[in-house]
């Protein structure tokens, strides 16, 4: 039964509601945000097990090598493996392209960590789409307000919030999908305080380790509930104990840590429909300056200033995101994997004024050593923004000196904030992108399709669609 205790603390609070909530509990707009975000986190594992990708390479391997007999689905592969095999490949396909949706400022990312997980329980256990989508609910809800707790420290700290909150966002939310009691949902938020990690380091080297954050937290979650009702206990005051998790990942401390927002308004007030979609496979943080390097681009153009006039360029924006994509310099200035491009402001900018728009093919590794790209990245300049309202957005301040000229932006929104939401026909054509090379031109359609799956029916009922329609392309381009 999990151990019993009278003690409130927030762990207990997350589980009264991950344990209580039902399908009827939530309206009808954060249940319908919910299966959209659904869909297009499918729409990025997909694209990150595109075997053009290095992650897409490391999916198939790591599929055949831990294929099940019956279990859950590898997105991209259509091998079957353990659900907690599944959610740890999918949720790094999730992030291994930087497409998964982001919360503002709770910084946290459940696209990639919280969905992989329901998705992958729901299927292996034959449970309905609208469980998915409470499950799902209950995973965002807690994630980001786990995320309010802290703000950016943890980021100023060099840690990654996708696998520091995200045991705990799956530990709720597949406590609501298996209707596990509250106390074993309890301990299981305990046990993922002891499997919490994730360093950025990565985003400074190029290496790939960083987009098994989003898998990690998927996977662990999984495990810490199935620890705790195999009988494993976890600290109740794992959140606000002397060494529970926020003490020991940020002492010293500076300022207070929000318990208060965290816990108000649980099933009343929804955070999920405010979680960003994220239209470019970059860093966030990047975002902004791209629609401020298009719209100056374009003015340039007008003005028939050309690419070899540009003489200067600077950039502004808040700590401690100004670090993470311009640091160390050169390596930011001619990144040499497509992961570490995808965390360079030099890069994003000068990709984006070079040509025209950014997306996938803009981070294919013989396109980094373009001539052009890397003369514009030697010229780009940052410095702190003190205006910046950050983590709430990531605001750019973009000026380029040219012929003359100087052209400034200011975007204070970036693309897929609720200030600059992306609509579903937009979400609709970023999956078109993003799942293409397996499903061709009906691509967009199948993206339609899955949106419109009614809740009665079981989870699987979208791996079926999928494996269809992979099917189906397959036999046509084999004609």
């Amino acid at each position: 039964m999990g151990q019993p205790t009278t003690e409130r603390t927030l762990s207990t609070e997350f589980a009264a509601f991950a344990a209580g909530l039902r399908p009827e509990h939530i309206p009808a707009p954060v249940r319908e945000a919910a299966l959209w975000h659904v869909v297009d986190s499918i729409g990025v594992c997909i694209a990150g097990a595109n075997p053009r990708e290095e992650s897409g390479m490391v999916a198939h391997r790591l599929a055949a090598k831990w294929a099940a007999p019956s279990g859950a689905t590898v997105l991209g592969t259509g091998a079957s493996v353990r659900p907690e095999m599944a959610a740890l490949v999918n949720g790094a396909l999730a992030q291994a392209l930087e497409m998964d949706d982001k919360h503002g400022s709770s910084l946290a990312r459940p696209g990639s960590t919280v969905t992989p997980a329901v998705l992958a329980v729901a299927q292996a256990a034959g449970l309905s789409l609208a469980d998915a989508i409470t499950a799902v609910t209950v995973g965002y809800e807690v994630m980001i307000r786990l995320g309010f707790v802290a703000g950016e420290r943890f980021l100023e700290r060099g840690y990654h919030t996708s696998s520091l909150l995200g045991a705990f966002g799956t530990v709720a939310a597949i406590g609501s999908l298996i209707r596990a009691t509250p106390a074993h949902i309890t301990d299981g938020l305990g046990i993922a305080g002891t499997f919490a990690a994730g360093i950025q380091e990565a985003t400074r080297t190029g290496s790939t380790s960083k987009i098994l954050h989003g898998g990690w937290g998927a996977h662990s979650g999984i495990v810490a509930l199935d620890l705790a009702q195999a009988g494993i206990t976890g600290p109740v005051t794992v959140f606000e104990g002397k060494f529970g998790f926020f003490s020991c990942f940020l002492t010293p401390i500076t300022g207070l840590l929000d318990y208060d927002t965290a816990g108000d308004g649980l099933g009343s007030r929804w955070y999920l429909p405010e979680t960003a979609y994220k239209p470019y496979p970059c860093c966030q943080l990047l975002h902004a300056f791209i629609e401020a390097g298009k719209q100056i681009r374009a003015e340039m153009e007008r003005d028939g200033v050309s690419l070899d006039a540009i003489e200067a360029i600077h950039c502004q924006l808040a700590e401690p995101g100004l670090t993470l994509v311009t640091e160390p310099k050169d390596r930011k200035r001619a990144p040499q994997h497509p992961h570490e491009a995808r965390f360079s402001l030099p890069y994003g900018v000068a990709t984006t004024l070079v040509h025209g728009d950014v997306d996938v093919e803009s981070f294919r590794l013989e396109r980094l050593g373009d001539p052009v790209v890397r003369r514009i990245c030697a010229l780009v300049t940052a410095s702190v923004d003190p205006e910046s309202d950050y983590p709430q957005h990531c605001p750019a301040k973009l000026q380029v000196k040219a012929g003359g000229k100087a052209y400034y932006r200011h975007v204070p929104h970036h693309p897929g904030s609720p200030e600059a939401a992306l609509t579903r026909s937009d979400v609709l054509d970023k999956f078109a992108r993003n799942t293409g090379w397996l499903f061709g031109a009906n691509a967009r359609a199948v993206g339609a399709a899955l949106a419109e799956t009614p809740e009665s029916a079981p989870a699987d009922a979208l791996f079926r669609r999928i494996a269809a329609e992979a099917t189906r392309h397959k036999v046509a381009q084999a004609v």
